[in-house]
């Protein structure tokens, strides 16, 4: 007597000495881990073959899925029926999704998260990927890849000087472009640098795509020119954490050489949580280690605190900067750190004399950062407020450790560090300090 027979879905349809055995009725199976079927074996002459069990496994059943899935993606829609609204232009080394690209269509937009290339000037061509009643559809856009911004002032948009100086704009302002290496510096206006007063002049700064800068700058000349950079007070660490103590903040310092010996428990004892040290400074890696770096990082740990560290770069190339990451792993030795390591760039005095753009410098950095990827080392951008939202790209939304002297910090974008303040006092250590305030969370 035949056996009743129970299929899966997929169930096949045998044949054996030339004769169709057919499908019989079948159960109702509930989906699990494992599908199993059974089929009948035809008997010898003198008996009857036992049931042979076929499993269909998960990755099998995961297999029909994919084909199921491909077939209905090959169903293909009109493209003529699908209107799209696009951006004609877009600007040049700009992070830009197909999502922000496309202003409005008729069908769901499938690549949004795609970026558009930006990297060169002239005309270029996208391929849109629309979904719409089930069935894909692809379309293809032009658009052109321009430079519409201004070159840009780094430093001088205010300038000092002493009675009797012979007086030359160009060695007081320092500019850049986002494309061109050699903008276009002149100006206009009189300064009378025998007489004190404040004297206004024009400055005009041009790149090679005709974008021009413009920009009214007073001149003061005096017998007395201020420091700028001593006019802080002092803000002391309990202060800094009793102020600033929110939504789970740690408060931290950062230390190089000019700190000299730290007494690490001290500060510990009075509520510092982390610390940045500089391992050392230069470029192409012929780094030049801070003769502290050794006893600070120790010093930190044994004391209990998280620790990084931070490096203070002059690399203007990207095979530099790959070169100076390599010398900090080596240095590192496979050690582990409590936070990405940091990248510190602060040559923007005179930094038309570099023949780079502003592009160029994030692509330094970016170097930087995939170098010490490949080491197992994260990165974190460091500037300040003003030079993060004019020079720096960090396209690839690496954390960022911010400088800003104010009492409340007034930086738009995301971070991850606060510097406050370069005239911190903690125990411990004799002298100023940079206080920090790292994100909670």
């Amino acid at each position: 007597m035949k056996k009743a027979l129970i299929f899966s879905a997929a169930a096949l349809m045998l044949t054996a000495c030339g004769k169709e055995i057919g499908q019989q009725p079948r159960e109702r199976v509930t989906a699990s881990a494992e599908v199993t079927a059974v089929r009948d074996v035809l008997p010898t002459d003198d008996e009857e073959a036992p049931a042979v069990t076929t499993t269909v496994t998960a990755a099998e059943r995961e297999e029909v899925s994919k084909a199921e899935t491909t077939k209905k993606a090959e169903k293909k829609a009109d493209p003529e029926t699908i209107s799209a609204v696009c951006a004609d232009t877009a600007e040049v080394y700009k992070k830009v999704k197909l999502s922000e690209f496309v202003t409005e269509s008729s069908a769901a937009l499938i690549n949004g998260d795609e970026l558009l290339d930006t990297e060169t000037l002239g005309e270029h061509e996208v391929t849109l990927k629309f979904e719409q009643d089930g069935a894909s559809a692809e379309k293809k856009v032009m658009y052109s890849v321009v430079d519409s911004t201004s070159p840009v002032i780094l430093l001088g948009d205010s300038m000092e000087v002493s009675v009797g100086e012979v007086f030359d704009p160009a060695d007081h302002i320092s500019y850049a472009d986002n494309y061109d290496r050699s903008p276009v510096f002149d100006w206009s206006g009189t300064v009378d640098t025998m007489t004190e007063g404040v004297y206004p002049i024009t400055v005009y700064i041009s790149d090679c795509n005709g974008n021009t800068l413009t920009q009214d700058i007073d001149v003061k000349v005096s017998e007395n020119v201020s420091d700028i950079y001593n006019n802080d007070s002092a803000v002391n660490f309990s202060d800094l954490r009793q102020r600033y103590a929110a939504d789970g903040r740690k408060f931290g310092i950062d230390v190089s050489m000019w700190q000299g010996d730290i007494d690490f428990d001290a500060a510990a004892a009075e509520g510092c949580e982390f610390v940045l040290i500089r391992m050392g400074y230069g470029e192409s890696g012929g780094a030049e280690l801070d003769p502290y770096y050794y006893n600070n990082i120790a010093g930190a740990k044994n004391a209990g605190m998280k620790a990084g560290v931070y490096f203070y770069s002059t690399d203007t190339t990207a095979d530099g900067a790959r070169a100076t990451a390599r010398r900090m792993v080596e240095v590192l030795g496979g050690q582990a750190l409590d936070m990405p390591i940091a990248f510190d760039w602060e040559e923007f005095q005179q930094f038309q004399n570099f023949g780079m753009s502003l592009h160029d410098l994030s692509e330094v950095f970016e170097a930087f950062a995939d170098e010490l990827k490949k080491n197992g080392y994260d990165t974190m951008l460091y500037s300040s407020k003003n030079f993060l939202e004019s020079c720096w790209e960090n396209k690839n939304d690496h954390p960022v450790w911010v400088a800003q002297y104010y009492d409340e910090l007034t930086y738009g974008g995301d971070w991850y560090i606060w510097q406050r303040c370069g005239t911190g006092r903690i125990a411990g250590i004799n002298g100023a300090v940079d206080l920090n305030v790292m994100q909670g969370g």
